[in-house]
């Protein structure tokens, strides 16, 4: 019982102390997180919180991955719940909401990266399977065959695949010699080269407007950037 009770205390800290955390990050991103200021603000010394958390950098590393994990739940549900035609818009337009609902936590994970801090293997795991709901979303739209694979060397170079295919474009080919060398980004059945290059386009641009929205980059032009945003949705679905 004891046990249990301890067990209970450091999980209420540590929550309180992410908790304190996330509101400096708030207020001053995360240059202003502060392990002494989080205990003096949850009435401990500096010196006791740092017996639930080691360092400044392992309570980053734990809102790091909260954050990460939130996001990817947030994408896989709203595919889940979508009809399969449907799910490419339900996934780029959850991840638009979730990063207007709470742009600090967005840019904790897409912003400026904080200095000397380096991530542990872990969350670059959750980003792999997130990537992997958008592979997913992207196969549902355009011309992309995840049931493709990636074409060898000698196509990567620009050859004609077989059965028809179109040759790679410069940008499937430049993904295929790339994961040549490093490996797949994601977990689970390889895609195909082309469905790489849809999903990288979908990451790269779906971020570029939202990422400009949440730091309020729109807003001296009195323009709605929601409109560009679904602009840009009906341009992958296109495959533009």
């Amino acid at each position: 019982m004891a046990t249990a009770r301890r067990e209970r205390y450091r999980k209420q800290t540590r929550e309180e102390a992410k908790a304190v955390a996330l509101a400096q990050l708030a207020e001053s991103g995360t240059a202003g997180i502060s392990v002494n200021a989080i205990a003096k603000a949850m009435g401990m010394t500096g010196p006791a919180l740092y017996r639930y958390f080691a360092s400044r950098d392992e309570l980053l590393t734990e809102l790091i991955t909260d954050t990460y994990r939130d996001l990817a739940e947030t994408l896989a549900q709203a595919v889940a719940d979508a009809a399969p035609a449907d799910r490419f818009r339900a996934m780029a337009r959850a991840m638009r909401d979730w990063a207007k609902r709470q742009p600090d936590r967005y840019l904790l994970i897409y912003g400026t990266p904080v200095p000397g801090y380096h991530a542990p293997p872990e969350t670059a795991e959750i980003a792999a399977g997130m990537m992997r709901t958008i592979f997913d979303a992207c196969s549902t739209v355009g011309d992309a065959d995840s049931t493709v694979g990636d074409a060898d060397s000698g196509a990567a170079r620009g050859a004609t695949a077989s059965h028809g295919q179109q040759p790679l474009t410069e940008l499937e080919a430049a993904l295929a010699r790339h994961l040549e060398g490093v490996g797949s980004w994601v977990p689970g059945e390889e895609p195909g080269g082309e469905l790489k290059g849809r999903a990288l386009r979908t990451w790269t641009r779906l971020h570029g407007v939202i990422s400009l929205d949440v730091q309020g980059q729109f807003t001296g032009m009195g323009f709605d950037p929601s409109v560009l945003f679904e602009a840009e949705i009906d341009a992958l679905v296109r495959g533009g």
